[in-house]
């Protein structure tokens, strides 16, 4: 049997365990990511997710799905971009930003607790037959 000798920094893997919703300030606060925002982030096809520059309608959806209750935006999936832009409305200019690298530390700790694949771990093509 191989021993994996990958060092996990401890502190990294408690804050994906048991992360903290970040408050941004003026009432938004940053949730720790569940399955059911990645999912909404996914169906989106969400920057955060599939990474590639996105316009501004993408990047205020998918932070409002950062900072809003999942079975909430779930119901109203088809006036999210409405809904992403009425509240981007109610935030100052600076709370994008702020919001955003929220949402990228939320991302870290899950990522940081991660252990780096082996090498031979890759998915290999699997073929018919």
């Amino acid at each position: 049997m191989e021993e994996n000798n990958t060092i996990v920094n401890p502190q990294s893997a408690l804050e994906a365990l048991f992360p903290q919703t970040i408050d941004c300030g003026n009432g938004v606060e940053v949730r720790p990511f569940s399955l059911a925002t990645y999912a909404l982030l996914e169906k989106i096809k969400s920057y955060i997710v599939f990474p590639h520059e996105p316009d501004q309608e993408e990047i205020l959806k998918s932070l409002y799905i950062c900072t809003h209750d999942p079975k909430e935006i779930y119901k109203k999936l088809d006036s999210l971009g409405e809904e992403a832009f009425g509240w981007a409305e109610t935030l100052p200019p600076y709370m994008v930003e702020t919001i955003t690298q929220a949402v990228l530390k939320q991302i870290k700790a899950v990522r940081d607790a991660m252990p780096p694949p082996k090498a031979g771990d890759e998915k290999k093509a699997v073929k018919a037959g």
